[in-house]
């Protein structure tokens, strides 16, 4: 059921050059105007009264928001859950950016659960970036094989249970042109617990068709010229992930993921947002960490899962406006595939998604959303799914 994939190494180059050009001169203008408008403003306009004011708000900006919700998604079911987030600022810098603890967990109809919590800080005047998702729950999920035109059959479901957890580092870059660099610590435990009647899974030499322990290694490029974290107006966020899964993991192979998103504003708050997305593997990959295409947030509407391979290249964009008060709605389209190499894609077999969402702006402040989308794909099914956030 494997493929040995062709060497990837001009896919590599291609993704740092890309990155590199459309990141790195944008952001050096934009952080080199932001600079000089703090220092006039600080000189000439502000008062000390005006600057401890300043300084006071800053430092009591904190805020927590949770909610009960009710969704359906390919993938659950109809399922229920609580979720929510909590913003702050770790130090006292006038500049720094907000850090969050995002939490939730949910059980399905078809006895699904999760649960889920990612802190992501800054610290250091924004130097210095932690995050570390951690996750555990227990899935009835599918697999249809590889490839992209897997046929639908009824008996693709099996279950599931992961646990999983990462730990990521960012840092100002020493070798690198980016706005930060990291390490990528993970671990992840699954274990297929009820192979059902899928045949596929049953052949025992897929790679993963009993579970694997995997340990992860690799690094993180980061560009980041957002105006906003949450709910961005302008600016570029690109990131490319490289990471290894050597011994002692029960499976040898690496991954690289490229990550692109730019935002434009028509007016304040009325954003079309753009996201390229790809990701490749090499090796003796696990059939559930092989690329994915489906799911909340990109190409909404499909199974996460639906179809697979070695390659997954995507793209969507997202057009994003308030109409009332705190409601907003989105509209939003994407199209994507999946090949065993990059060298391989085809367009004329192209997967296709569009729909729409409401948004509740449940805190004003920090422009965070509650989102609720609806996906339809080009084969007929459809998605509802429910966060915080956008999408990307």
């Amino acid at each position: 059921m494997t493929r040995r994939p062709l060497k990837l190494g001009v896919f590599y180059v291609i993704l740092l050059v890309f990155s590199f050009f459309n990141g790195y001169s944008q952001d050096v203008k934009q952080k080199l105007d932001s600079i000089t408008g703090d220092v006039i403003e600080d000189i000439y306009l502000n008062t000390p009264e005006d600057a401890a004011k300043k300084r006071k708000d800053s430092l009591s900006r904190f805020s927590f928001n949770a909610y009960p919700y009710i969704f359906s998604s390919p993938e659950t079911k109809l399922a229920f859950g609580g979720g929510g987030i909590m913003i702050l600022y770790a130090g006292k810098g006038l500049d720094l950016r907000p850090s969050k603890v995002e939490f939730g967990g949910y059980y399905s109809v078809n006895n699904q659960y999760r649960i889920n919590i990612n802190p992501q800080f800054f610290f250091l005047e924004n130097k210095l970036y932690v995050e570390m998702p951690t996750s555990y729950g227990f899935f009835v999920n599918k697999y249809w094989g590889i490839g992209d035109s897997a046929p639908d059959y009824e008996d693709a479901e099996y279950a599931i249970e992961t646990f999983d957890i990462t730990l990521s580092t960012q840092v100002p870059p020493l070798l690198f042109s980016a706005d930060r660099t990291g390490l990528i610590l993970s671990y992840e435990d699954s274990k297929v617990v009820d192979k059902r009647s899928n045949e596929l899974i049953m052949n025992d030499s897929l790679p993963g068709s009993n579970g694997a322990k995997l340990f992860g290694l690799g690094l993180n490029l980061v560009w980041d010229s957002r105006d906003n974290l949450f709910y961005p107006n302008s600016g570029r966020y690109q990131s490319l992930k490289i990471l290894l899964y050597p011994e002692p993991s029960d499976y040898v192979y690496s991954m690289v993921e490229f990550d692109a998103r730019a935002y434009k504003a028509f007016s304040q708050d009325q954003v079309l947002a753009i996201n390229l997305y790809a990701q490749t593997v090499l090796g003796d990959t696990p059939f559930f960490k092989l690329p994915a295409l489906g799911g909340k947030n990109r190409m909404r509407g499909y199974f996460n899962g639906r179809y697979r391979d070695n390659f997954y290249g995507m793209l969507q964009a997202e057009y994003r406006q308030y109409f009332w008060k705190r409601f907003g709605f989105v509209a939003f389209a994407g199209m994507g595939n999946v090949s065993n190499t990059l060298i391989e894609y085809k367009f004329n077999t192209m997967k296709y998604s569009f729909g729409g969402g409401l948004r509740y702006l449940m805190n004003k402040k920090q422009k965070v959303n509650l989102r609720m989308d609806i996906g339809i794909t080009g084969d007929g099914t459809t998605g509802i799914y429910f966060g915080i956030q956008e999408a990307f």
